[in-house]
């Protein structure tokens, strides 16, 4: 047997080689082996274990990789651990223009300044490849007033967007970077308009 795989629901594909067709397919997993372990400098007893060392290197890069950026978008982390915050009609605001950080590193970046401003809204909106990713996280004082998938449906059609969710945490996706700066300064209407229920 040469691969298994599911081609509908409740339909497996089994595909087979036979004869020196067989024999051909052999020698090429193992050909395919020999240059794995030679790539790994490893023996044949010790390639699994040096894949999953080098998965859980992966990993750990990837996640200090998402920190860091997260940190570099506070400012370093001490010069600008308090963001710039603006107040609308008794709400804190902060905003945050960002470049290239993914989603964890976005859901990070918001959890850092929602606990920095202690009590308000955070609009944090990330460019990178020609799209758009917002973000809005909203302390759960002020969420029974002004809920994140309000403001997100609000600003993100600003970039070409749609987003949603909880009253204190929101994401949206836009097609439109060029227009992040727009995005953010509708934020303040955006929330006024949610207060006073315009």
């Amino acid at each position: 047997i040469a691969a298994e795989g599911g081609v509908a629901a409740g339909v497996r594909r089994i595909e087979a080689v036979t004869g020196l067709g067989a024999l051909d397919w052999l020698q090429h997993v193992r050909r395919s082996r020999e240059d794995i372990l030679d790539v790994l400098k490893v023996g044949k007893n010790q390639a699994i274990e040096m894949i999953e060392r080098l998965q859980a290197d992966t990993k750990r890069l990837a996640r200090e990789a998402a920190q860091m950026k997260a940190k570099l978008a506070m400012g370093g982390g001490e010069n600008r651990s308090t963001p710039e915050t603006i107040e609308v009609a008794g709400v804190r605001l902060a905003r945050r223009k960002v470049e290239g950080l993914d989603k964890d590193a976005l859901r990070s970046l918001a959890d850092s300044l929602k606990a920095s401003i202690k009590s308000g809204v955070v609009v944090i909106a990330s460019a990178g490849e020609g799209k758009v990713q917002i973000v809005v996280a909203v302390t759960p004082d002020v969420a029974g007033r002004v809920k994140a998938g309000q403001i997100v449906k609000e600003i993100a059609p600003l970039v070409g967007g749609a987003g949603g969710g909880r009253p204190d945490f929101a994401e949206a996706g836009g097609k439109q970077p060029e227009k992040i700066d727009d995005l953010l300064a509708a934020a303040p209407a955006a929330i006024e308009k949610l207060l006073h229920g315009r």
